[in-house]
């Protein structure tokens, strides 16, 4: 090849070669170091329990009914009193994705290759994902990314997306061609932010390090507490606990009262899902069953038993026949016994179990866990 010709020879090549190889590098850091997480208190508080040395038997994920739904500390003791010692952690972050639990699970049995059993949140809300959540660029690694493109999960990029098309319906799309290049389209969008984020990662932990003198990547101008956040919730292992009394709390408590004066516990304990099982359609909750199959086919691979964790809203719809039928087949199911949990005192907002009601479920999780590990 001709020296004139030579690919490299002009200063813009070369600086574009060095900018790709400085974002590759600065990606495989962002990775490593799991610096994606950096930017929110929640999702830090799942970097320092993945990040600790410290070995657990039982894992928990899913959103922030299971954050808190689950007292790691209580579901300990009440297995100890059944005679297995053991150590759980609460892995959920905020909003539900199946996506990222899947992600957060393989991150969590790489690092702590001697669990043995993780319990992953399902239910009747928090298997709708038609969109994406906002934060999984954060926590995406490059191999999930580029299988996105293939694998299409997703129907829309957010909310105000999926209400549009809902209400304004495409007039003309032959055979569904549009829709099919506008998925392909935002799927390949979502894998380049998540192979990009490298440089943005480094820059805000580097940031943030500056901010706190070296002390911590942690920073945020407007969370002046969020040291101590995070180490409270690191300390009670992932649980996610709100105060009755603090504003969160009361305002909570007030939706209860309302959906208890609409559905009364004798109604609701006797629900049977009377609507169109639309769970069935091969076209509806395509990423919640593709990340659910690639979680069971991880704990088969990893030889960690899984249970699928049917997490209730307050006086709510019963999962679908076709839920049921779906988890069973993967994995074990466990429903959490309504007939607590649909009293008042459970509850502290309609999504969302009280402290009283967390302890319950926790101890009947480790009911189930020991009687379950025995049989």
């Amino acid at each position: 090849m001709d020296a004139a010709t030579t690919p490299f020879r002009s200063k813009s090549a070369r600086l574009a070669a060095w900018f790709v190889l400085f974002c590759a590098l600065t990606l495989v850091a962002a990775q490593r170091l799991q610096l994606g997480l950096c930017s929110d208190a929640r999702h830090a508080v799942l970097r320092e329990l993945v990040s600790s040395p410290e070995p657990a038997t039982v894992v928990f994920v899913g959103s922030s009914q299971t954050a808190r739904g689950v007292i790691p500390e209580v579901f300990d003791a009440r297995a100890a009193e059944l005679g297995v010692p053991v150590r759980s952690v609460n892995l959920s972050f905020f909003g539900t994705s199946r996506q990222l639990a899947y992600l957060t699970l393989e991150r969590w049995l790489d690092a702590h290759p001697d669990t043995t059993c993780a319990y992953v949140e399902c239910g009747v809300l928090s298997d709708h994902q038609d969109f994406p959540h906002e934060a999984l660029s954060r926590f995406e690694t490059p191999s999930d990314a580029l299988s996105l493109v293939v694998s299409l999960p997703y129907d829309v990029r957010n909310a105000r997306e999926f209400k549009r098309r809902k209400d304004h319906p495409p007039t003309f799309d032959p055979l569904g061609a549009f829709t099919r290049i506008e998925r392909v389209q935002l799927h390949a969008e979502l894998s380049l932010e998540a192979l990009g984020r490298g440089p943005e990662d480094c820059v805000r932990a580097l940031f943030n390090l500056a901010q706190r003198r070296g002390a911590s990547p942690y920073w945020m101008p407007n969370e002046p507490t969020l040291a101590s956040v995070i180490d409270a919730q690191v300390a009670e292992r992932g649980y996610y606990r709100i105060t009755p009394d603090s504003p969160l709390g009361l305002g909570g408590k007030a939706g209860v009262t309302k959906q208890a004066a609409a559905v009364s516990y004798e109604t609701a304990l006797a629900a049977t899902f009377k609507d169109l099982d639309d769970f069935s359609e091969p076209t509806r909750f395509r990423a919640t069953k593709l990340y659910a199959e690639r979680i069971a086919a991880l704990c088969k691979a990893r030889g960690v038993r899984l249970v699928f964790l049917d997490q209730p809203n307050f006086r709510g719809r019963p999962l679908r026949p076709s839920q049921v039928a779906f988890y069973s087949q993967l994995a074990e199911l466990f429903q959490q016994d309504k007939s607590v949990l649909y009293r008042e005192e459970s509850f502290q907002d309609s999504g969302h179990l009280s402290v009283m009601g967390a302890e319950f479920a926790s101890k009947a999780l480790a009911t189930q866990f020991v009687g379950a590990g025995k049989q």
